[in-house]
C-alpha cells in the first residue's frame, strides 16, 4: 500500500515519456511535466492519507458564535486540536473552564448564604429540605472541582 514513487525526477520521468520520441516538441515536453505532476501530486496526498487521517467539520451559526467566543487568542483550528487532545487525554478542563467553574462555586456559596438568612427567619420543613438539596449540590460540585 506505501509504494514508493515510480520515478526519481522530472527528468527520468521525461526520459522514460518521451523515450519514443526522437525530437518531442515543446508542447509534448511542456504536456509531459503536466503529467509528471498531476502524477506526482496524486501519489503524494494518497501517500499522506495513509499516513494522515483528515476530517472536515461544519459548525451551525449558533455553534460557530459558541466556538468564537470560547476560543480566546487560539485560531479555530488550534482550539479544536486543543479540545480533541485534552478529551483524548483526559486532562484537566482550560484556565477558562477553571474560571467559569469558580465564579459558579462562589455563586453558589452566596446562595446558601442568603437561604440560611432565610432559614434564621422562618424555621420551615420546606426551606430545610431545599437548603439540603443546595448543600448537596454544593458537594457534589466540590468534589467535581477538585478531582479535574
Amino acid at each position: 500500500m506505501n509504494k514508493p514513487f515510480p520515478y526519481t525526477s522530472l527528468h527520468d520521468y521525461l526520459d522514460t515519456a518521451l523515450s519514443h520520441i526522437d525530437n518531442p516538441s515543446h508542447q509534448e515536453i511542456k504536456q509531459a511535466k503536466r503529467d509528471y505532476w498531476k502524477q506526482y501530486y496524486t501519489h503524494y496526498r494518497r501517500q499522506k492519507r495513509i499516513v494522515r487521517k483528515e476530517y472536515t467539520l461544519g459548525f451551525d451559526t449558533d455553534s460557530l458564535k459558541q466556538l468564537q467566543q470560547k476560543k480566546g487568542n487560539l485560531s479555530v483550528s488550534q482550539f479544536l486540536y486543543q479540545i480533541v487532545e485534552q478529551t483524548i487525554d483526559g486532562k484537566h478542563p482550560t484556565v477558562q473552564d477553571k474560571t467559569l467553574l469558580g465564579n459558579i462555586d462562589r455563586q453558589l456559596m452566596q446562595l446558601i448564604n442568603l437561604l440560611e438568612d432565610l432559614l434564621e427567619s422562618e424555621n420551615t420543613e420546606f426551606n430545610e429540605q431545599v437548603l439540603e438539596q443546595i448543600e448537596n449540590l454544593e458537594t457534589l460540585f466540590s468534589q467535581t472541582f477538585k478531582s479535574r
